[in-house]
């Protein structure tokens, strides 16, 4: 019988891992993977530098390829772009494999035991509580192993949560929070000084394209759509032509890949009777670009808390595990709710009123950077941008712009005030009721 058992070693469920070994917890740590490709992954292989200061972590050199100051944002006709650039603040270049084998050791390091080349095949849920999991390894041999809380950290596939649909995991992505990615990783003659991101709603609909620098001669590049949208190969070949930093610039494909990243506000509740969903699984991500990393290791660290101090008082029933929810929900998910109302009203947007806007700046680069960390967004609406608006025939945009950032702090206060585990089905109910109410009145095209 095991304390805890995480299915999955992405970055969640290895971060998750090593914080319950730490704190004394008997914990199993499964994947699918061999051990040597813990950390493979097709990514935009970015992280946040605060994201690392809030665990204490340092990476060792060799798990990133190089850092940088902050982005640039680029409208679709290139001509406005927005620096998030700031003091004390820097982004990762990472080394994605080897990050994710530098996650895997800590959690070995703190006593994780660690099950490789293992698939799960579904929980053991008795009496209304989840007991553990049913696994096979590479060879089919299946085994039943008991905990006394179970982790879903398998990701978009959410293999586990898929199973507890009845207990309120019953959140499925809609195709607007879906973004299809393809990247590739490119040896290059010149390498861009700072990672860049591109808006064209044409291009790119739903999503942006993307190309960070990793040191010399190297970058990742590569674009996320909405689902049903487009196909984000034939895509990536058509700004690898007009993009100046790449067009006549590669010299070969390192690396070709694709994948599912969710984009929305975080699932309602991450708990049950004996089982946490952490990372993709629980969509923590940010509903903007879809990263995840830095939130899903925050997901991770403050689930094994609270499991931690739930075994301690031996219990483990969803009561007892909803200060996750709280401790989540009051750390993160509060901008991933104010994020997600504004990427319903980008993906409302033309490219016609995304250059005009970034033109006028409405939006700020500081004021950018507050909002994407947590702040409130503030709007630089002048007299001659209402005048502009107006001359173009477009006055209700400024209108539907100053009403996305009235939502997007209701909608924040909502994931302020997290209720209790008895208030909670009231709190949903009003949550999706909102956010209906943020499709209808920001989310319809401009």
């Amino acid at each position: 019988m095991y304390d805890v058992c995480v299915a999955g070693a992405g970055v969640a469920g290895a971060t998750l891992a090593r914080e319950a070994a730490r704190r004394g917890l008997k914990v199993l740590l499964i994947d699918r993977s061999t051990m040597e490709k813990v950390g493979d992954k097709v990514c935009g292989d970015a992280l946040g530098s605060h994201h690392l200061d809030r665990l204490g972590l340092t990476l060792p050199s060799e798990t990133y390829f190089s850092m940088y100051p902050g982005i640039e944002i680029y409208s679709p006709d290139m001509r406005s772009c927005l620096s998030i650039i700031a003091e004390g603040l820097s982004a990762y270049a990472l080394n994605r494999l080897k990050f994710g084998q530098f996650l895997l050791k800590l959690a070995l390091d703190a006593g994780c035991e660690f099950k490789p080349e293992t698939q799960v095949r579904g929980l053991i849920v008795e009496q209304g509580c989840v007991k553990g999991v049913r696994l096979a390894d590479k060879n089919g041999v299946k085994q039943d192993v008991y905990a006394k809380v179970t982790v879903d950290a398998t990701g978009v596939s959410r293999a586990l949560c898929r199973e507890l649909q009845e207990a309120g995991f019953d959140q499925e992505l809609d195709d607007d929070e879906t973004l299809v990615c393809y990247r590739e990783i490119l040896e290059t003659r010149s390498t861009p000084p700072i990672p860049a991101i591109y808006l064209d709603m044409g291009d790119a609909p739903g999503g942006y394209f993307w190309v960070f620098p990793e040191g010399e001669g190297r970058v990742n590049a590569g674009l996320g759509v909405t689902k049903g949208s487009a196909n984000p190969k034939l895509l990536f070949e058509k700004w690898v032509d007009k993009l100046p930093c790449l067009k006549d610039n590669i010299v070969k494909a390192i690396h070709k890949g694709g994948g599912i990243v969710p984009a929305r506000r975080p699932i309602d509740s991450a708990v049950w009777n004996g089982f946490i969903a952490v990372g993709d699984a629980a969509f923590m991500v940010n509903p903007l670009h879809g990263g995840g990393i830095g939130s899903s290791m925050t997901g991770g660290f403050l689930a094994a808390r609270v499991a931690a101090e739930a075994l301690e008082q031996g219990r483990v029933d969803e009561e007892a595990l909803w200060g996750f929810n709280v401790e989540y929900m009051r750390n993160y998910g509060v901008k991933q709710a104010a994020l997600d109302v504004f990427r319903v009203f980008l993906q409302g947007l033309n490219n016609e009123l995304i250059n005009y806007g970034l033109a006028q700046g409405l939006i700020k680069s500081e004021d950018l950077l507050e909002a994407s960390m947590g702040g409130k967004l503030r709007l630089n609406i002048t007299e001659k941008a209402s005048r502009f608006f107006s001359g173009i025939g477009k006055p209700g945009f400024l209108l539907k712009l100053n009403r996305t950032v009235k939502l997007m702090e209701d909608f924040r206060q909502f994931y302020m005030d997290y209720p209790s585990r008895l208030d909670f089905d009231r709190w949903r109910r009003r949550v999706r009721a909102f956010h209906n109410r943020v499709h209808e009145e920001v989310g319809k095209p401009s």
